[in-house]
């Protein structure tokens, strides 16, 4: 019988999404936009990563349900961050220059 999700500690459940998440082309270069500044506005971070809007929605959807980035809503603009702390936890190699 294959392992599953639920068989595993709240830990190695966290570091499966946490993975999956980072394993998507766009998703590795948010965070990795991310780290080069304190901030990044969505307006500037899809331009960056050439995504449309709703894509880029999806991709920090996803970044945010696993706790790597935070947002911060200003108005009607949003500002995300990457939270350090977790990807130094789970993904430290993406913190060396």
């Amino acid at each position: 019988m294959p392992l599953t999700l639920g068989q595993l500690k709240e830990t190695e459940q966290e570091a499966v999404k946490i993975y999956r998440a980072l394993g998507h082309p766009a998703r590795l270069r948010i965070i990795q936009l991310l780290l080069k500044q304190d901030e990044v506005g969505c307006a500037e971070l899809a331009k960056a990563c050439n995504l449309s809007a709703p894509a880029l929605s999806h991709h920090t959807r996803i970044l945010q349900e696993c706790r790597l980035i935070d947002v911060r809503a200003e108005g009607p603009y949003h500002f995300f961050r990457v939270d350090r702390e977790r990807l130094a936890r789970f993904a430290p190699a993406l913190l060396s220059p």
